[in-house]
């Protein structure tokens, strides 16, 4: 890469330097050291970075000469497997500095309406017009303050709008820094997670418009990583999806791996969630991993290898994650990655129909999630999605329901709420809750209904694996009403759609799931038309939908031996 090229040129440099270069040759000296750390930090070079980071703490002449240093070891401590050490030793760096962020008490919603009461005086004009910062103590004060943002975000989530509040203030009060772009998409993030969609829409797009105003664009890979995550609550999530590759191309031009790496995971993500073939996720998360690999960020690397098993099981292989020993570490010290884990465990459980696994990680991902990503993410919304739809489920099959119907409602109201935004992207996922809900409260009639616009919202707004999905649970609920050949239908078209998607593993569940409930005991199975119509239990069926099955079945059968062709 670019960045190999710039660290050997630096390398080379400083090779050529005289013994006594510190004394004789001291800004040049510090000029290559800290060029060539920011090439190793961008590399995934630890072990360089370290050594140069120790020459200049050792040779620094004063606590400002040492800054940069401190800052790339700072970042490449936050995404090894030390997160917690690397927020310690920038709220002390910021504290020499004079910015002292510990001993606030106040939550993060009193935070972020006082930050929104603070800006009511200023238009986006104003803040657009705003003088550059000059002062060097504020502007690499601004660089760390930036950087806390990620980091303090997944494991001190209620301390994170304070950060945001001191990089808008500074940035009004001393003048906008390539850094004030990403106070403004934050606080946009958290006004959009607390409900107001359209009120954190504007700061992500003003936060977008203040990249071309401070006279630099390093910080454009957090604000569009970011930022997309909000716009995918207003614009169709397919649609959002190359703002991430965006995201990552204008992090890399800056050296910022760790935004690049940010943006390519919620690309796979929201692949996921986008009903992207699952193969095209899978060849994309691959990649992603071994970035990361390369890059030594094993925080993300392990989190992106939770949701890489899910998409291997989704397709039917018995390929598994290379996890590294860290993970574990990373696991039990970070409540972001531990929820991820527990949802992940959860979606594959219910997915596949396994009560007593969703029952166990759908508890555990509830007992973390309170301590978590203060950001407003696509995620959340699909993790919302997924909880209601076991929610009502579980309801439905424990004596513990009316706590179950609760928590179901709960995420129904967030769906609907966020159709209001963008019905392309909620509408299908709404309605879907809807149908379960009214499944559990014996509404038959009401359930029929919503199931069919779920059905039909998914098809309509191209989420073949929602369509998939919301044919399945129609299904269930037409067999528990004994109306056999309608559920068949439905599985039949359930089927269709998740080999459509490349769950080919999925499919295979449900096929032995219609055996097993359609054939007689002593039936050979399906995988031949002629037995399978004299093993149906009920004769009416239609042959059509019969030979469909077969066919189905023997697309899925050749596509798994050769998923490539």
């Amino acid at each position: 890469s670019d960045f190999e090229a710039a660290y050997s040129y630096f390398d080379n440099g400083i090779s050529f330097l005289r013994k006594k270069h510190w004394k004789e040759h001291y800004a040049l000296s510090l000029e290559l050291f800290d060029l060539a750390a920011k090439c190793a930090h961008t590399n995934g070079d630890t072990l360089s970075l370290q050594l140069l980071y120790e020459q200049v703490l050792t040779y620094g002449r004063t606590f400002e000469d040492k800054l940069n240093v401190m800052y790339f070891s700072t970042c490449a401590l936050a995404f090894s497997s030390r997160l917690p050490e690397s927020i310690e030793k920038g709220l002390d760096i910021l504290s020499k500095l004079g910015f002292e962020l510990r001993g606030d008490e106040s939550s993060m919603e009193a935070c972020v309406q006082e930050t929104k009461s603070f800006l009511s005086g200023c238009t986006d004009n104003d803040i657009l017009n705003t003088r550059r910062m000059t002062d060097p103590t504020t502007i690499i004060a601004m660089k760390f303050l930036g950087k806390m943002e990620l980091g303090m975000t997944q494991i001190m989530p209620k301390s994170i709008a304070r950060v945001t509040q001191r990089i808008i203030q500074l940035s009004l009060l001393h003048g906008m820094s390539p850094v004030s772009p990403i106070g403004f998409v934050h606080l946009g993030s958290f006004i959009a997670k607390f409900g107001d969609i359209s009120g954190g829409y504007h700061y992500v797009k003003l936060a977008r418009s203040l990249l071309d105003k401070v006279g630099s664009r390093e910080s454009a890979g957090e604000v569009i990583c970011i930022g997309t995550q909000v716009v995918s609550y207003v614009e169709p999530l397919q649609a959002a999806l190359e703002y991430h590759d965006e995201g990552f191309t204008a992090a890399m031009a800056y050296g910022d791996v760790i935004q690049a790496a940010l943006n390519h995971i919620q690309l796979c993500i929201s692949y996921v969630f986008a009903g992207v073939n699952l193969q095209t996720t899978q060849e994309k998360c691959a990649k992603v991993i071994k970035f990361m690999e390369d890059k030594r960020l094993v925080i993300f690397m392990t989190q992106m290898q939770y949701i890489q098993h899910s998409v291997f099981k989704l397709i039917g292989t018995d390929e598994e994650p290379k996890y590294v020993a860290e993970g574990q570490n990373v696991l039990a010290t970070n409540n972001s990655v531990k929820t991820t884990y527990y949802y992940q465990k959860a979606f594959i459980s219910f997915t596949f129909r396994s009560y007593d696994g969703t029952k166990e990680n759908i508890g555990k991902y509830l007992a973390c999630i309170g301590n978590t990503w203060a950001n407003l993410f696509i995620n959340h919304a699909f993790h919302a999605f997924y909880i209601g739809l076991i929610s009502f489920w579980l309801a439905r099959k424990s004596k513990d329901g009316q706590h179950w119907i609760e928590r179901g409602k709960s995420s129904k109201l967030a769906l609907k709420k966020w159709a209001e935004s963008s019905s392309w992207t909620f509408e299908n996922k709404w309605f879907l809750l809807e149908a379960e809900e009214s499944f559990c409260n014996n509404n038959y009639d009401a359930a029929k209904t919503y199931y069919d616009k779920a059905i039909s919202s998914a098809k309509d707004h191209k989420f073949i694996n929602e369509e998939a999905l919301a044919c399945e649970l129609a299904a269930y609920f037409h067999l528990e009403l004994g109306q056999k050949d309608k559920a068949l239908e439905l599985f039949l078209l359930a089927h269709e759609k998740y080999h459509e998607w490349g769950a080919f593993g999925k499919c295979t569940s449900l096929y032995e799931f219609v055996v097993s409930n359609f054939s007689s005991p002593i039936g050979t199975g399906l995988t031949d038309t002629d037995n399978m119509r004299q093993e149906i239990a009920f004769p009416n069926l239609e042959v059509g939908l019969l030979s469909s099955l077969d066919d189905a079945l023997r697309r899925h059968t050749d596509m798994a031996s050769d998923p490539v062709g």
